[in-house]
């Protein structure tokens, strides 16, 4: 009877941790590749800008530049970024 106990408390510790192990490998995934979204968002955060920055000078829009340009690129970046958040969500899997 105790040795039942025993096989019985060590099949639940042994379940937990691979339930551990394979929340671990969720989790460390997740935040890579949060990692290089931040790395490519920062990528098209700049190009953004300098298109912005050219579609301005070509305008000759020339008061409150910076102002107006940070504007458009932050409403710019929110847009995008909310339609491929929109996008991706139908592929999270149900829990």
């Amino acid at each position: 009877m105790f040795k039942k106990a025993i096989l019985k408390k060590t099949q639940k510790v042994t379940h937990v941790t691979k339930q551990l192990k394979k929340q671990f490998r969720v989790n460390l995934v997740t935040a890579v590749l949060a990692a290089f979204g931040l790395v490519i968002a920062l990528a098209w955060r700049d190009v953004i800008q300098s298109t912005v920055d050219a579609v301005l000078k070509t305008l000759q829009i020339e008061n409150g530049t910076d102002l107006i340009s940070k504007l458009i690129v932050a409403l710019l970046v929110t847009l995008i970024s909310v339609i491929g958040i929109l996008i991706f969500s139908k592929y999270k899997p149900k829990d």
